[in-house]
């Protein structure tokens, strides 16, 4: 009799399926409801039902669904998976997590639960909690376009730049809609690391100069930061006339120069640098912008090489000297 109540089943799951297709969701509802009757202990049938109810929005009785199937069988991967989807649609993050973490004990590989669950944690602003859960993600599909982009972000957000660049890096390789948004992310990223390298550097110059000159040369990194391009400049000149030899001051006046488009004097700023520190690389770099700007492309990409011997992996340096490269033959 058991066999032929499956059988019975069957053809009432299969109606059901095919009635839904159709639109006719009552019919589909009643031929389902009849194939359970035949076979009550089948979790697939009650999670069939839950299916119906959510794509028609009914989550309530979805969940019911849902949570009969697991009442047949506890570990029921599938339903447990659909009822995170649910409580995550309804901001029940937790009971979200908890679902896909059951998926989870029942089948340690499955990479959309545990995406989900990196995804959950960050909604709820456990960012650095989302990691390993992303990172194991990559183990098992290191060609995940969404945990690549998920842990570029956020490393962007937590100020590792390296490894931000590095994700983003894959994201563009993986999937070529994300070059435009992902190359400008690396930008700013580069940016970003130069102006940590800047901070670093005037931190390493505070502890040779006086307590007033250091602050000046602070204030001065502040105001390029914040884009007060005169000020920075008064700033730097304050301190280099305390120490007129200040590296840092001067590099600091000649970007606040060159921002303020007083690109001769500038120039001047970077190249008594590298008269006197002749492997200054912000100088070079610097040197090679300015003439970019200025559309001095040979002139540029002679400074930008030359800084490349110093040091080959310096933030926007290769992007600069490909752009360029590019550019040259359309001059010739």
């Amino acid at each position: 009799m058991a066999n032929i109540n499956n059988t019975y089943a069957q053809r009432h799951y299969e109606s059901a399926l095919d009635f839904f297709d159709q639109g006719q969701y009552e019919k589909a509802m009643q031929q389902i409801e009849k194939a359970i009757q035949k076979a009550p202990g089948n979790p697939d049938l009650y999670a069939t039902r839950g299916i119906f109810l959510h794509r028609m929005n009914n989550l309530v009785h979805a969940i019911e669904a849902y949570q009969a199937a697991l009442k047949v069988a506890p570990e029921h991967s599938f339903s447990h998976y659909n009822l995170g989807l649910i409580y995550m649609k309804q901001n029940k993050t937790l009971q979200a997590i908890q679902e896909w973490e059951a998926v989870i004990r029942v089948k340690p590989s499955d990479t959309d639960a545990i995406f989900n669950i990196a995804v959950a944690l960050a909604h709820l602003g456990k960012s650095q909690q989302s990691i390993p859960f992303y990172l194991k993600v990559l183990e098992l599909d290191p060609d995940h376009v969404q945990a690549h982009q998920n842990l570029g972000v956020i490393y962007r957000d937590e100020g590792d730049f390296a490894l931000a660049k590095k994700h983003f890096k894959r994201l563009k390789d993986l999937d070529s809609t994300y070059v435009e948004i992902v190359e400008s992310e690396i930008i700013k990223c580069e940016e970003q690391e130069f102006l940590q390298q800047l901070t670093l550097a005037n931190q390493k110059l505070s502890d040779t100069v006086t307590h007033d000159s250091a602050g000046d040369s602070t204030d001065a990194l502040i105001a390029i930061i914040d884009e007060d391009y005169d000020l920075a400049v008064k700033l730097a000149d304050k301190t280099l006339n305390a120490n007129p030899n200040d590296v840092q001051a001067l590099l600091i006046k000649g970007q606040a120069l060159a921002a303020l488009s007083k690109s001769s004097d500038a120039i001047a700023v970077f190249m008594r640098i590298l008269a006197e520190n002749p492997d200054t690389t912000d100088a070079m770099f610097h040197l090679g912008n300015i003439f970019l700007g200025l559309g001095e492309l040979e002139k540029s990409l002679e400074y930008f090489e030359r800084l490349k011997k110093f040091d080959s992996d310096y933030p926007l340096l290769n992007e600069n000297i490909n752009s360029i490269k590019a550019k040259l033959p359309e001059k010739s």
